[in-house]
């Protein structure tokens, strides 16, 4: 069975995969594209909100936050769906607020088509919802390591910490980053969304399918879609 971590990037989605213990990345133009090219697969992690909620802050982020321990920064509270489909970062920024009591960070507001996207994705194709699930790459890295992670990912030393943790999971991961390189630049696809695409992959390929939630039982938004953060504890 093929298992898949997805990322976003500026070129638009890296996805790790693993099948038959073949591995492969590829970054795909629009979150349709990467479906229609892994219909086969299990289960697909995806580093992107999925479910969004009409006012106040979703659990899922409240209760990962809490697990990340020096991490927990790493994770932002999605923006309500208001605020995701707003007309300016300006209006998003205001509808958050007001829903929430909190504006966005300009690192949400960046990924807002993103959010979009996905969204309007499972909406239109409902057999996709039940194999995508939300998950975060530190609390990946803190599943498999069995410990936080040290270093932030952009440090040098986090880079590091992260890369010699997955060399242990993937065989042939230089290589495997290197091929990225040699078709991809940086400004479309970085470093860090390589590492965090291939720990999401880790995990659901080591889950084979035994995901948890958090929280548990998912809540779910107005349209039916899970707000949830789906992770594998590896060493339990």
């Amino acid at each position: 069975m093929k298992h898949v971590g997805i990322d976003g990037c500026k070129g638009g989605w890296v996805a790790v995969w693993t099948a038959e213990g073949q591995w492969g990345c590829t970054v795909y133009p629009t979150i349709r594209d990467l479906w229609k090219a892994h219909l086969d697969a299990g289960v697909l992690l995806l580093d992107m909100p999925i479910g969004l909620a009409r006012s106040g802050d979703r659990k899922a982020d409240i209760e990962t936050r809490k697990r990340l321990g020096a991490r927990k920064s790493s994770l932002f509270n999605a923006p309500v769906r208001g605020a995701v489909y707003a007309g300016s970062k300006a209006e998003a920024r205001e509808i958050n607020r007001l829903a929430t009591g909190k504006s966005l960070s300009e690192q949400s507001l960046c990924l807002i088509n993103k959010m979009q996207e996905v969204d309007m994705f499972l909406t239109a194709v409902p057999e996709a919802r039940a194999v995508f699930r939300e998950s975060h790459p530190e609390l990946a890295f803190s599943l498999v390591a069995g410990t936080d992670m040290r270093y932030a990912k952009r440090d040098v030393l986090g880079v590091i910490e992260r890369f010699e943790l997955l060399e242990l999971h993937v065989p042939g991961l230089r290589a495997l980053v290197a091929s990225v390189r040699e078709r991809h630049v940086m400004t479309q696809v970085a470093g860090d969304d390589i590492l965090d695409a291939c720990i999401l992959c880790v995990m659901a390929w080591k889950s084979r399918g035994r995901l948890a939630s958090i929280p548990d039982p998912p809540e779910r938004d107005e349209n039916g879609l899970p707000m949830a953060i789906w992770y594998y504890d590896i060493t339990s």
